[in-house]
């Protein structure tokens, strides 16, 4: 099946959905180059099913001050015009909501915490209240499955914001959230942890076997993370700052080759990454 990019799908966004913004996709905010960086695509004569509702407000703390300190806000959400897949992605990625409700909720709590600053950033004038709100999507659609991962931004005062992505695997024949668990093997876990570990000591230049704090990890071995995501190159994990590594090193992914992971694999697991 032959797939292209988000640009293909935006055009079919202009007549099928109202759409507030459009942009091409990129990675997010992450410190990092992450694993995951195919973008946004969808299969072919999928593509007009799949579309974008975006949601950008920028807030003046101060409106009669022309330079004064702002909320800057854009929500990126997705959409899709089959109505039992439109279910699953709002119950699993938006409360249930519609896109525009969702990204409106989200907009009104943040600008009603931002505008509570008012009286403090008048008392301090020499501090900074300019405030960052971003939420973008990326990820692919697949025949049998969706992998979207949702990577936010929120800098709220401080030296810097804050970053966290969450991966979504998303069965479109049963129409329900994929959990790690589902498609693993009884017992798979301990290999699968140590194909982890093996796999972040490659990525960050640790001698096999070594503890990982010796490249500036919190702890000497990482979890297996709930935060997963199954792409062409395999199954990869992703663990957000403070997780498994300080913030300065962003948000890190790997991703374990098909054949490291295939013999863990039950059946289900197999068939989704055989329709790939």
């Amino acid at each position: 099946m032959k797939f292209v990019f988000l640009s293909a799908i935006l055009v079919s966004a202009l007549v099928l959905n109202s759409c507030a913004g459009k942009r091409s996709r990129e990675n997010g905010p992450d410190l990092v180059p992450p694993a995951y960086s195919t973008g946004w695509y969808v299969g072919g004569e999928l593509s007009s099913n799949y579309v974008t509702y975006s949601k950008k407000e920028v807030v003046p703390l101060f409106p009669e001050k022309e330079n004064g300190p702002k909320l800057d806000f854009f929500v990126d959400t997705l959409d899709v015009l089959d109505q039992a897949e439109r279910k699953m992605l709002r119950d699993v990625l938006y409360d249930g909501l519609s896109c525009q409700d969702y990204a409106d909720n989200v907009y009104n709590n943040i600008k009603s915490e931002y505008l509570k600053t008012k009286e403090s950033a008048a008392a301090q004038p020499g501090e900074s209240y300019n405030r960052t709100y971003r939420e973008t999507f990326d990820g692919a659609v697949y025949p049998s499955f969706i992998v979207v991962s949702r990577s936010y931004y929120y800098l709220s005062g401080g030296a810097h914001g804050q970053n966290e992505k969450a991966f979504f695997v998303l069965d479109r024949e049963t129409l329900s959230k994929v959990e790690l668990i589902d498609i693993l093997r009884a017992g798979a876990e301990n290999d699968l942890r140590v194909g982890i570990n093996d796999a972040l000591r490659a990525r960050y230049h640790v001698e096999p076997g070594a503890p990982l704090t010796s490249a500036g990890f919190l702890s000497e071995t990482a979890n297996v993370p709930r935060n997963f995501f199954i792409s062409r190159e395999g199954l990869g994990f992703c663990w957000n700052p403070y997780e498994i590594s300080p913030y300065s090193m962003g948000t890190l992914e790997v991703v374990l080759p098909y054949a490291r992971i295939e013999k863990l694999l039950n059946d289900k697991g197999f068939k989704m990454f055989k329709n790939l």
